[in-house]
């Protein structure tokens, strides 16, 4: 969002995009620059001077809405270039570019692919009638596999679904969904990562063990904090979740035994509430016990709460990461019934199609001899690698790590400030490494500084007031920027799961689960 005086170098950058065609670029502009309108002009340009056809073209952006504006703003730019124009092979290249618009392929990575799979659906091995899944349609027909799978499991439910309801009945989730919902979203979730198929591995977690001790710890941390006779007390007050669930636990045990599935929803609601009331109190606490020795009673119990609930989720997520197979299972099977393909499934189908078919792969090679993508920075890991491999120069290479793009067909813009869709599986993590990638393999980095969308007075602050974040990475206490891709990463239970490992962009996980802060 910088304001830049040196107009010139952002000029020549401008120019590079519009003359130099037979280089790759990937341009970073931030909002207000005009980055569509340069990609506009781009293909305009390739067209003018007769460097493909219509035909030829892919333009994607990540959403209908945008997708629709920009084949407006490519036949508007065609116009104006045809009526500007004096050379005739270049108007003849204009009228013939704006009477075959139709057959441009601009539109979402998703009708893209859609596109590629209903010309070769046999090699792909899908229905060639298939139906496209709505983003409404799909979570229905979800809802429908949830449905019959959650009927089958509920009289004997597995390890790890029996602790994930546990954990809601106990009030842990904090939230209205009910605990079947919870289970759903996180099957849900799962369902539209289900490209990457490795396990987590469970590492070894003594759970009840730890239970035990924890319980102990809050127990005497409750026998301290009922020697209070000051009910106003800051500290008293603060303590009676622990009181409470002591309380609760001598009565459950008079009747029955150890319930750990139970408790360690308990014991996790009780780390939210400490947390949530940290207040000290002042003055004399109670005979006998001094307030320093409660206060860091607290603090170890909520130490030691902490470190379970970090190894609880992994373990947690890891057992529902195999449990909810079956759903994902069922999932598949009524889409299959149906003929109908999801978003993931024609992101899937067509990377296996091209990545794995020599031959396909080499016809879409020829048959797209530009590829041109905006708001990259929202592009997923499947995304980058179906139009990579697009891209590349070697018909044999399956990898889009060492793809070296032909010259002047790979066109990118994005702006990593603007990453907003990591809900979507797209990440800032993801547009560097492909950045990086690329630059290694030739295509050039350029910059858009000039804004043509807010004063300068407006950017100077705005850069003044977020200068350690300003490059899109978010700034942690001076240390390095840390991001973590889709492929890697998993909301499970309404946290974070991050798998450590090896990544690739779609080949699956590796490594073990470790959470992030929930």
């Amino acid at each position: 969002m910088k304001s830049d005086s040196r107009t010139a170098s952002d000029q020549s950058a401008r120019e590079r995009i519009r003359c130099s065609l037979q280089e790759n670029f990937i341009v970073e502009a931030a909002a207000g620059t005009g980055k569509t309108s340069e990609l506009v002009r781009r293909i305009v340009a390739v067209l003018q001077n007769g460097l493909t056809t219509v035909g030829r073209i892919a333009a994607v952006t990540f959403t209908r809405k945008a997708a629709g504006e920009l084949k407006l703003r490519l036949r508007q730019e065609l116009d104006r270039a045809r009526r500007e124009s004096n050379e005739a092979t270049q108007n003849r290249n204009l009228e013939t570019a704006i009477a075959q618009l139709e057959e441009a392929s601009v539109g979402t990575i998703h009708s893209f692919c859609a596109d590629i799979l209903r010309e070769r659906p046999v090699e792909a091995g899908i229905d060639p009638g298939f139906e496209e899944l709505s983003e409404d349609q799909a979570p229905r027909l979800f809802e429908r596999a949830f449905g019959e799978w959650i009927e089958n499991k509920l009289n004997d439910p597995p390890a790890g679904l029996r602790r994930a309801l546990s954990r809601s009945m106990s009030g842990y989730a904090g939230d209205k969904l009910s605990p079947l919902d919870r289970i759903k979203e996180a099957g849900w979730k799962l369902a539209e990562r289900r490209d990457f198929p490795k396990p987590w591995r469970r590492e070894p977690f003594e759970r009840e063990k730890e239970m035990d001790g924890l319980v102990g710890s809050a127990s005497e941390l409750a026998e301290k904090s009922s020697q209070c006779k000051k009910p106003a007390d800051e500290l008293f007050k603060a303590l009676r979740p622990a009181r409470d669930l002591a309380g609760r636990i001598q009565r459950a045990e008079r009747e029955r035994r150890r319930d750990y599935d139970e408790l360690e929803g308990l014991l996790l609601t009780l780390l939210r509430e400490l947390k949530r009331n940290q207040k000290k109190g002042k003055g004399f606490f109670a005979p006998g016990v001094d307030r320093e020795t409660v206060l860091k009673a607290r603090e170890n119990l909520i130490s030691g709460l902490e470190e379970f609930k970090v190894k609880a989720d992994a373990d947690l997520a890891a057992l529902l990461k195999a449990e909810l197979h079956g759903l994902i299972q069922r999932y598949e099977e009524l889409k299959a019934r149906s003929g109908a393909l999801d978003f993931v499934d024609l992101l899937i189908r067509a990377r296996d199609l091209v990545r794995d078919h020599q031959g396909i792969r080499l016809y879409f090679q020829q048959r797209f001899s530009h590829i041109f993508v905006d708001e990259f920075q929202d592009t997923d890991p499947l995304q980058a690698e179906i139009l990579l491999l697009l891209s590349s120069d070697d018909p044999e290479e399956r990898d889009w790590r060492n793809v070296r793009p032909v010259p002047g067909k790979l066109f990118l813009v994005g702006d990593p400030k603007q990453s907003i869709y990591r809900f979507r599986r797209a990440d800032v993590l993801l547009y560097l490494e492909v950045k990086e990638a690329l630059m290694r393999a030739g295509v050039r980095l350029l910059h858009l500084s000039q804004s043509f969308r807010a004063l300068p007075a407006i950017q100077q602050l705005v850069n003044a007031a977020f200068e350690s974040e300003i490059n899109g990475v978010p700034a942690r206490s001076g240390k390095p920027p840390q991001h973590y891709c889709p492929s890697g990463t998993t909301a499970l239970w309404g946290l974070q799961r991050h798998q450590r490992g090896y990544r690739q962009l779609s080949s699956g996980y590796s490594g073990s689960v470790h959470p992030l802060a929930g």
